[in-house]
């Protein structure tokens, strides 16, 4: 119960890591509202933009909220919106690839954490918030995700998270495991960096992580629908259309998963590591903007 609990509390300490590094960036309510109002004038625009914000800011849930809001003030158009949108998706995977160099054996993360937080407790005496702030929040991210390593090394010993584990051979459970986790944690960079550290400690194959990674992807709208309940149409249509986004990439990708597994393709059942699952995450979000540009664009630039 102690591993267990300390497993989650590791969690809760990295996901809380990444907002308070991610808002230590910007004054939300000024600075990149105006960066996203002023170059979100065309769908390819947006997609850059919304990849840059998220990657910087490390939070694709942050960057949609405030997405929304503009929209509901009626400060972009819904059309501007979905650039945005597609942009952070691609974006959120900038963490697990930082996640996956921190896997690394030999990196010894216990080393550096105090005195990484230690140069944020001296910046905070000397009154520079949001620079120590930004340091804090990294190191933050940095025990949290030690603690889901030192206590993943225990859990996986136990008879259920086994089971979880086998049971990630049925790619359908997979796909469930990656959405209802990450509609728990409310972070798809946490589902991310769990899936990572397990594939350091047991052997995991393309075939198990591909609809964990899928299932992630659509669990990860769920903060924005949330956040859209009290808001106008347009603001309730750009939730809607990142769950559909996120739904019709998934399920384009299950079925070719599938033809795949038919066609008796080997590679599937290949072992992936830290740096695969990274991949995997960004090619998903990278090849949707390449299917949905076209027809984003046709539909909705009129």
């Amino acid at each position: 119960m102690k591993t267990l609990f300390n497993f989650i509390l590791g969690i809760s300490i990295f996901i809380y890591g990444i907002e308070l590094f991610s808002n230590s960036f910007f004054n939300i309510n000024d600075k990149l509202q105006i960066i996203l109002k002023k170059y979100t004038k065309s769908i390819l625009s947006g997609i850059i933009l919304g990849t840059i914000s998220t990657s910087i800011i490390q939070s694709s849930s942050i960057i949609m909220i405030i997405t929304i809001n503009l929209i509901n003030n009626n400060t972009i158009s819904f059309y501007e919106s979905l650039g945005i949108m597609m942009g952070a998706n691609l974006g959120t995977c900038i963490t697990s690839w930082i996640t996956s160099l921190l896997c690394i054996d030999s990196l010894n993360i216990s080393f550096y954490l105090p005195i990484i937080f230690l140069i944020g407790l001296i910046l905070f005496l000397k009154h520079k918030k949001r620079t120590s702030n930004l340091i804090i929040g990294y190191s933050f991210f940095l025990l949290g995700l030690e603690m889901i390593q030192n206590n993943l090394n225990s859990l996986i010993e136990y008879r259920l998270f086994k089971d979880i584990i086998y049971s990630l051979n049925n790619p359908i459970l997979g796909l469930l495991i990656g959405f209802i986790t990450t509609s728990i944690v409310q972070s798809s960079s946490a589902t991310i960096a769990i899936l990572q550290i397990i594939s350091t400690k047991k052997k995991l194959t393309y075939y198990m992580t591909i609809p964990i990674i899928l299932g992630e992807n659509i669990g990860s709208c769920i903060v924005t629908l949330f956040s859209s309940i009290n808001c106008k149409k347009n603001a309730k249509k750009l939730a809607f259309s990142h769950l559909l986004y996120n739904i019709i990439g998934s399920l384009i990708f299950i079925i070719i998963f599938y033809i795949v597994k038919y066609l008796n393709i080997n590679y599937l059942y290949y072992e992936v590591n830290s740096y695969s699952i990274a991949l995997i995450h960004t090619l998903f979000n990278l090849l949707s903007i390449f299917i949905f540009y076209p027809f984003i664009n046709k539909l909705y630039s009129n």
